[in-house]
């Protein structure tokens, strides 16, 4: 049996009844061939003359054979005849209608030339010399007693008394000379140009434009939830990466403030109450800071001094305890309500400092939002546990591409979350033998991108599973001859962030390049580094480090 190409005929050809003669060949080419011969089907060509004109055909069959060579075969169905006087070729159909027709040895010669030409500029093809034939079959038609012609010869034709006996008809059609061959090669050359599939991938500026579109839609929907959730003035709402946590905080510290209320919005990380500074702008009644920051302003604004201490205690210690010696100086500082993100980075001793910056710590608003799934800068859990009236678990991915979801599936915890997103491009896993080829890569990916217009430059973060000052690719100070700059300051247009997983915690991006994933070992922070990219990620790393991201 004969490799067909397609398989099968499309139920659209089948349902057309002015290509039975050519389906009826197609079966028979399938039974009387062996799989030594391909055959393929209707197989359109294009082409473009010296002269800029442009011609186009289209070739029935073509049939080829490692040895043989190959066959190209135009179908005339009908009773098929030639007028004298002018040349023109007739084919009459079963209702005695006669319709013009073009001369079909001229077809398939025209279609083999064009053929072979597409074969020797293929860039699979090895330059030799093969055996090429042309032909035509009349199904419909008895073979007569002398030729069509002086170019038609009886042997370039099978009629409806040779279709019992078609495959051999085909084999003395194609008759090799034993010295010259398609070939293997060859056979492999002519699929790659007339079988093999494709698919293009879309432009990434206008695919990632659609996806961040659906995902900013998915979003908005979101903020349902503090409608109700109005009813309870203090609570923990938890979910891990992607799910809006930073939104919903952001909006529920934003409609306090608008009800007049004295708001504080307060997170973890510096760059984040950075970045949503500079996203909110100014807005009455609303002060947003990092925790150690707003302990810093508000013991400045009471008066009240703040001793030298190492780092580690300064922050564990001294500063949320002079937070609270601010607000006991001056209880106007208090705040009606407060609101939380990252929370699961808070030791519960900060917590309980910021409940009684509350001007009412019974009745006041204290929401805090948090990774359930992270424990990075704190393993304290049991404040949260104590703390709501309610709780609520996001359990819907709005941030990520389904394709970034499934790289996050691995390092998320049992429960269930449920991306909703749009599938989005593959994540790019690039393999490098070692870490000086990885940034070298890295810096490859952000170049294509920005000089192909992809992205903006303020639109992709670099991020490093180390520390910054490790990181051979920031020492430069740009990429693409466009500046780094660090996540605190990534407000800054036009310039490309690059900084550590760490730093970025909170953060997200259209496009982040992930690097130095040989250090990335701690499971949290894997989890933070795979997150972060809302519609395109690349992993540039060596094997072992993409193996251990990729779970496997």
């Amino acid at each position: 049996m004969a490799q067909m190409y397609p398989r099968s005929i499309p139920d659209h050809i089948l349902r057309d009844k002015n290509r039975s003669a050519e389906i009826r060949i197609y079966e028979l080419l399938k039974e009387q061939l062996s799989d030594r011969f391909a055959c393929y089907y209707s197989r359109p060509w294009h082409r473009f003359t010296p002269d800029g004109a442009e011609q186009d055909g289209e070739a029935d069959f073509i049939v080829a054979h490692a040895d043989l060579g190959l066959l190209v075969i135009e179908i005339k169905g009908g009773r098929v005849s030639c007028r004298a006087a002018d040349g023109q070729w007739i084919s009459v159909d079963r209702h005695e209608i006669a319709y013009e027709i073009k001369n079909p040895i001229e077809q398939a010669k025209r279609s083999k030339y064009r053929f072979i030409e597409l074969l020797k500029n293929s860039r699979d093809w090895r330059p030799r010399k093969f055996p090429a034939f042309h032909a035509a079959i009349l199904p419909d038609s008895s073979r007569p007693q002398n030729a069509l012609g002086a170019d038609a010869p009886l042997e370039l034709f099978a009629f409806g008394n040779d279709l019992g006996a078609l495959g051999v008809w085909v084999e003395q059609r194609m008759r090799g000379d034993g010295e010259r061959s398609l070939g293997p090669d060859g056979m492999e050359a002519l699929h790659r140009l007339l079988a093999t599939k494709f698919e293009l991938r879309p432009h990434l500026a206008r695919s990632i434009s659609d996806d961040l579109r659906q995902i900013e839609r998915l979003t908005a929907e979101q903020s349902w939830i503090i409608d109700s959730l109005e009813e309870n003035s203090q609570m923990a709402v938890s979910g891990p990466a992607g799910t809006g946590k930073t939104v919903l905080a952001l909006e529920k510290a934003m409609r306090s403030a608008a009800g007049g209320k004295r708001t504080l919005f307060t997170c973890y990380n510096a760059a984040l109450a950075a970045h949503l500074r500079t996203r909110c702008g100014p807005i009455e009644n609303l002060t947003i800071g990092s925790f150690h920051s707003v302990c810093g302003s508000l013991a400045a604004l009471a008066n009240v001094p703040v001793p030298n201490a190492p780092e580690r205690v300064l922050f564990a210690r001294t500063l949320p305890e002079a937070l609270l010696s601010a607000v006991e100086t001056r209880p106007e500082l208090r705040f009606d309500s407060i609101v939380i993100d990252e929370g699961q980075d808070f030791t519960d001793d900060w917590l309980v400092a910021l409940r009684l910056c509350l001007g009412d710590s019974d009745n006041g608003e204290f929401y805090v939002f948090h990774d359930d799934n992270q424990r990075i800068f704190s393993s304290e859990r049991s404040f949260l546990r104590a703390l709501p009236t309610s709780k609520y678990r996001l359990n819907r991915n709005l941030r990520n591409t389904r394709a970034i979801h499934r790289t996050l599936t691995p390092w998320y915890d049992p429960r269930r979350v449920i991306a909703l997103g749009p599938e989005g491009q593959p994540v790019e896993w690039i393999e490098c033998k070692d870490r000086q080829q990885a940034h070298a890569h890295a810096a490859t990916v952000v170049t294509t991108l920005i000089r192909t217009k992809q992205l903006q430059p303020s639109e992709i973060v670099v991020l490093t599973g180390g520390r910054r000052e490790d990181c051979e690719l920031f020492r430069r100070g740009e990429i693409a001859g466009v500046r780094l700059t660090t996540a605190e300051d990534s407000g800054n247009s036009g310039q490309i962030v690059g900084d550590t997983v760490r730093r970025f915690k909170g953060l997200e991006a259209k496009c982040v390049v992930l690097v130095d994933t040989d250090v990335l070992t701690e499971p949290e922070l894997i989890y933070v580094s795979l997150s972060r990219a809302s519609v395109l990620l690349y992993i540039v790393g060596g094997k072992e480090g993409l193996k251990r991201l990729k779970c496997s």
